[in-house]
């Protein structure tokens, strides 16, 4: 799937499936994604996927 999504994208950007971003979103949650939409994927048909955007800049924020 990776090489699909890959070969789908844009310059410049991270698209990930929607396995991936629930991944993301459960494990890593300071990771913001947006919706691309649906992609053909080959051999798999109409697949939504997401734009890995950025990583939220205060989730980690420091205490005295």
């Amino acid at each position: 799937m990776a090489s699909r999504m890959e070969s789908t994208g844009a310059p410049e950007m991270i698209q990930v499936s929607q396995q991936a971003r629930d991944l993301l979103a459960n494990v890593y949650p300071e990771f913001i994604t947006e919706l691309r939409g649906e992609v053909e994927i080959k051999g798999k048909g109409m697949c939504k996927t997401y734009w890995l955007v950025r990583k939220e800049k205060d989730f980690f924020t420091k205490t005295s």
